[in-house]
């Protein structure tokens, strides 16, 4: 402090010392600029030698104009050691400095003290006392008197400015606010008639943050360091003051020592000046009550948007879940009827490509039967030797006779029958071929064995079997 008000003194010093060379600077400059007008009109030599007199004259004036700059740099140069050593010998007390945690608790601790023992002296009666106690004697009420709480805080401007924006926006309490001028005539008198109250201190003490209430009062001594920031912040000229804030927000919430810079507070309700004694003290609290009561109205009604927002979006958060669902179960069908489709056109085209194979098999079958019988042919009539004569008995009961040369093989005797059923439109596309005596089976395998290997030259009855049947 006692740096500051000297670094004060020196600006006020370069002040005063430019309005003196501006001064002396306007009056010197007239005669010389009337001297030069009244010669300019002698000779141009006369015109050049006014010129050098006027700056050998305004010399002198310019070195004294750098005098107080000089003399302020060497005065502080001269003085840094010595307030070094003033540091030295006397620390900061410990209501100093507006980032001094510790002494900003400690000053708030004196004020609760302070206002305790006004409390002690006035001894106010609370309501719900005198009611309990009805309409004893004076000897009772004072064995059984209990002294009201202050309901003031006991920490420091940043720890409480920290406890209120700490806590969420829509339960964030009210701060009651007042300094207290110790010199003022004025400010005993309201601490004793007015803030100990009964009413009054019953109202404070019930809305108490401290008991989960809406209302965290801090008050300071406007000689300390926060209650001067707090007078220079609120713009405080008269007392005694009070004010009811409304702290919304604080950028810095999450440092107690930077001073809540950054708080935005709304000014509720101001109290301050000489006409705060012409009021009584049941008014003041009505006041007080008032505006704490639409306060948490207003809170009330914002909670209630907000409850009503969050069901809103909790409702179409549920109606976007359910959306989605049923989306997800749509799409699962339609991927399940997809892939139903897919696979009964696979397996459809699989037995369409099946059938198409089969026929095509069973064209090439004929057209091999075919060929085979006409290369092999049957032999002449009355033709003996070579010959083997068979008797086909079909499924049907039916009996075919064909005659084949003796070294013809089994696959002749198949393509003579796959051209006959072609030929009688007979539905036998598998069938296999046996003999019963001797007991013989035939089977694709055996195609290339002839008549005679086979045991079927020169006669034998054969039995077709449909093995499809």
């Amino acid at each position: 402090q006692q740096h500051q008000r000297t670094l004060t003194l020196c600006t006020m010093t370069d002040n005063t010392a430019t309005q003196r060379r501006t001064t002396s600077s306007s009056d010197t400059a007239a005669p010389l600029s009337v001297a030069t007008g009244s010669s300019s009109s002698n000779s141009p030599h006369a015109s050049t030698t006014n010129s050098g007199t006027s700056s050998a004259i305004m010399l002198p004036f310019r070195v004294l104009s750098k005098m107080p700059a000089i003399a302020t740099i060497l005065i502080r140069v001269l003085l840094w050691p010595m307030f070094k050593i003033v540091n030295m010998a006397f620390p900061p007390k410990e209501f100093d400095g507006i980032n001094n945690s510790s002494g900003s608790d400690r000053a708030a601790r004196a004020f609760v003290a302070m206002f305790q023992k006004q409390i002690s002296v006035v001894r106010p009666v609370m309501p719900s006392q005198n009611d309990n106690e009805g309409s004893g004697d004076n000897n009772n009420n004072q064995e059984h008197y209990v002294e009201p709480a202050c309901p003031f805080s006991s920490r420091g401007y940043n720890l409480t400015m920290a406890d209120i924006t700490s806590r969420p926006p829509n339960s964030r309490p009210l701060l009651l606010l007042y300094l207290h001028s110790p010199l003022h005539t004025d400010g005993t008198k309201f601490i004793r008639d007015y803030l100990c109250h009964p009413q009054l201190l019953q109202l404070l003490n019930s809305n108490n943050s401290d008991n989960n209430g809406s209302v965290v009062c801090f008050g300071a001594s406007v000689h300390t360091a926060d209650g001067q920031r707090m007078r220079d912040m609120m713009g405080v000229n008269c007392f005694p003051f009070m004010a009811l804030l409304n702290v919304k927000s604080s950028g810095s919430s999450g440092n107690t020592n930077n001073g809540n810079n950054n708080a935005s507070m709304e000014l509720l309700l101001r109290m301050e000046g000489p006409q705060l004694l012409t009021i009584p003290p049941s008014q003041i609290t009505t006041y007080l009550n008032t505006t704490i009561t639409r306060h948490a109205e207003v809170l009330a009604m914002e909670d209630a948007r907000r409850l009503q927002r969050e069901e809103e979006q909790l409702l179409r958060s549920e109606q976007d879940r359910e959306f989605q669902e049923t989306l997800l179960a749509d799409q699962m069908r339609e991927i399940a009827r997809q892939e139903v489709e897919d696979r009964e056109r696979q397996e459809q085209e699989a037995t369409e490509e099946a059938e198409r194979t089969k026929q095509a098999k069973e064209e090439s079958q004929l057209e091999d039967a075919k060929a085979l019988m006409e290369r092999m042919g049957e032999p002449p009539m009355g033709t003996k030797q070579g010959v083997a004569r068979l008797r086909f008995t079909l499924p049907n009961g039916k009996k075919v006779d064909r005659r084949f040369h003796s070294v013809d093989t089994i696959e002749t005797i198949r393509a003579f029958l796959v051209v006959h059923f072609h030929g009688q439109n007979i539905e036998i596309k598998n069938f296999g071929l046996s003999t019963n005596f001797p007991r013989k089976t035939f089977k694709e395998e055996d195609g290339s064995l002839t008549l005679d290997d086979a045991g079927l030259a020169p006669q034998a009855v054969v039995m077709v079997q449909d093995l499809d049947s």
